[in-house]
């Protein structure tokens, strides 16, 4: 009898291990329960999860941290803003996520790209120690695949600064940028999104607004370096011509007093002198031209400037 007693005690103490293993398992789940009890997410808060793919568990994680879209001032309250890079949301870690309010038409995608990749961080910052190791070499993995400069920069930035948060930093990056990942990251992925390409999508659309002005600019650059090139050879050569026929009428001006020499050689003196002046108008209508191109080139850095000012949350004192 006092046998059978003893081996209930010990499937009784067996049991209730097991339940506070379930509560530690579910304490998680619990707290974003009390988080999410009375929560109701704005329109644009619920559409920005939408539209960057999240599933419900991702909606849930981004949920959790009441997300809120804020104006420059307010944003720069929230979120530690510095001068060096541009800082379009943050995750204050278990408790809030901050945005970035874009305005810029032009650079729709850019609160949804933000609001999956502070969702993310989130997410990273929920998993268990065993689980950061496994994901950060399938995130090693997949960054040293990665040939996109712009991305690279990013990364390298992040590591330059702080070489303890790649990982972290990776884990939201390669989950919104990059489009094509190898499949095991892939499939992690799948925990947070129903469809992550519609993430990268927009990335790479609002990406292109900037890239398609920069490789403008770059372009009317190279040309305007030529045509420069251009002009200042047949400046050059003008000089060279002016000094010439500077010597020339002098000489052709000694020889006055024999008449039918002198006619002869003011003859050929004023067809120099021709193409003398045909060269300064075709410098004239290169240098015409070379400010047109300016202007124009001008017209599309500003153009670039207008978007970085669009989301630039650094605040200038005055």
């Amino acid at each position: 009898m006092k046998k059978a007693l003893k081996l209930t005690s010990i499937f009784v103490s067996i049991g209730l291990l097991g339940l506070a293993f379930l509560a530690v398992l579910n304490i998680q789940n619990i707290a974003d329960w009390f988080a999410l009890k009375n929560y109701q997410p704005t329109s644009e808060i619920a559409n920005l999860a939408t539209e960057s793919g999240m599933n419900d568990y991702g909606r849930r994680l981004f949920y959790v941290y009441k997300p809120a879209l804020l104006d420059k001032a307010e944003f720069g309250k929230s979120c530690q803003v510095d001068e060096i890079t541009i800082v379009l949301g943050c995750y204050i870690s278990r408790k809030n996520i901050y945005l970035f309010d874009v305005k810029e038409p032009k650079l729709n995608g850019v609160e949804q790209v933000t609001s999956a990749h502070e969702m993310l961080h989130a997410a990273y910052d929920r998993l268990s120690p065993k689980d950061k190791d496994y994901v950060d070499s399938l995130l090693q993995d997949a960054y040293s695949r990665v040939t996109d400069e712009r991305i690279i920069k990013n990364v390298e930035s992040y590591r330059s600064r702080d070489p303890s948060v790649i990982s972290n930093e990776l884990h939201s990056i390669l989950g919104t940028e990059v489009r094509t990942l190898p499949k095991e990251l892939e499939e992690y992925y799948k925990r947070y999104f129903t469809n992550r390409q519609s993430v990268v999508s927009l990335a790479e659309a609002y990406a292109s607004e900037f890239q398609t002005l920069i490789d403008k600019v770059s372009e009317y650059d190279d040309k305007l370096s030529q045509l420069n090139g251009q002009i200042s050879r047949l400046e050059a050569d003008l000089e060279i011509q002016s000094k010439y026929l500077e010597s020339e009428k002098n000489r052709i001006n000694n020889l006055q007093a024999e008449p039918s020499q002198y006619n002869s050689e003011v003859s050929a003196f004023n067809k120099k002198v021709n193409a003398y002046n045909s060269q300064i108008e075709t410098v004239k209508n290169l240098i015409n031209q070379y400010n047109t191109m300016v202007a124009e080139r001008n017209a599309i850095a500003a153009q670039e400037v207008q978007l970085m000012q669009a989301i630039d949350t650094r605040i200038t004192e005055l």
